[in-house]
């Protein structure tokens, strides 16, 4: 009986610990109104643009948090193994020398 108290009691601080820490130590995440279609940010802890801005005659670009002109859909004729970037609309030299 005694060495099952002690598992019980075992595993229920390893339960506990976690969480104790967790609130004890994590910051309150606070939160407010943003306005003209802005969004909080609780890591920066302030309100951030709007997400997708509006890109007329093109596309936004999240990782380079740009607009981008719109992607051509005719290939342009690429020589000397170089290849075309839809993107950019330009032809690329190769990847490997």
């Amino acid at each position: 009986m005694r060495k099952t108290l002690q598992r019980a009691a075992i595993i229920a601080v390893a339960a506990f610990t976690p969480m104790a820490f967790t609130a004890a130590f994590t910051p309150a995440v606070s939160f407010a109104d943003c306005d003209n279609g802005s969004w909080w940010d609780p890591v920066a802890n302030r309100c951030q643009a709007p997400l997708v801005p509006n890109c007329p005659n093109g596309w936004w670009d999240p990782a380079a948090n740009t607009c981008r002109a719109p992607v051509s859909t005719t290939p342009l004729g690429c020589d000397n193994g170089w290849w075309w970037d839809p993107v950019s609309n330009t032809c690329r030299p190769p990847l490997l020398p």
